[in-house]
C-alpha cells in the first residue's frame, strides 16, 4: 500500500535529497508515531526520524519536535513535581501508557542518541528535563538491547561537555579527542 511503500523505503533517506526532503515534512511525519492500532506506521515513522538523525545537519529540525519524539517511551509515572515542571507541557501530566513495540522504542532510542551528539540537544535534554523523563523509561523497560540504548542516552545528559567527542559532527578539529569545556 501507498503509505507503507513510502516509510518502508527509508532508503530515500541517503539519496537524492531524501532526507531534507522528509526534514522539510517533519510537521507531518512526527505526529504519526503517535498514530494509535497502526504499529507499522509508527515504527516505520520511528525508522525515518532515525535515519534523519544521523545526519547532524538536521538535529536542530528535529529538536523542534523533540516532546513528540520522546512522547512513546513516557509512562504513567509521576515525578516529583519541579522535574515536572522543567518538561515541556506537551509531557508533563500525562497518565498514558508506553509504546508497546520494541523495536519503535530502540528506533526512538536511537534517534536520541544521535541527536545527543548536539552540543545544542544536550543542553535542551538538561534543560527541560528529559533525564528524569528517560530515567523512568530505562527503570520500566526490560529488554537489555533496549536499556542499553537509552542508557547511552541518559549518559550523554548527564556527562560534562568536555567528555564528549565531537569530532563527527565538525566541532573538533581531526585529531582531537575531546572539547575541554570549562574546568573540572
Amino acid at each position: 500500500s501507498g503509505i507503507n511503500a513510502e516509510y518502508e523505503s527509508s532508503g530515500i533517506n541517503a539519496e537524492y535529497g531524501g532526507r531534507q526532503m522528509l526534514v522539510e515534512h517533519l510537521d507531518s511525519i512526527v505526529p504519526l508515531l503517535t498514530k494509535e492500532g497502526n504499529l507499522i506506521i509508527r515504527r516505520n515513522t520511528a525508522r525515518l526520524l532515525r535515519n534523519v538523525s544521523l545526519d547532524s545537519k538536521h538535529h536542530l529540525s528535529l529538536l523542534v519536535h523533540l516532546p513528540m519524539i520522546v512522547y512513546p517511551l513516557v509512562g504513567p509515572e509521576e515525578l516529583e513535581e519541579d522535574a515536572m515542571e522543567k518538561l515541556p507541557v506537551d509531557l508533563q501530566y500525562l497518565d498514558k501508557e508506553r509504546e508497546t513495540d520494541l523495536q519503535t522504542r530502540k528506533l526512538l532510542s536511537d534517534t536520541l542518541f544521535q541527536m545527543g551528539g548536539s552540543y545544542k540537544v544536550r543542553q535542551v535534554f538538561r534543560d527541560e528535563g528529559y533525564y528524569e523523563l528517560l530515567k523512568q523509561y530505562d527503570q520500566w523497560e526490560e529488554e537489555d538491547d533496549a536499556r542499553e540504548r537509552i542508557q547511552n542516552v541518559i549518559y550523554l545528559i548527564i556527562q560534562d561537555d568536555g567528555e564528549v567527542d565531537l569530532r563527527r559532527e565538525g566541532e573538533l578539529p581531526d585529531g582531537w579527542e575531546t572539547l575541554e569545556i570549562g574546568g573540572s
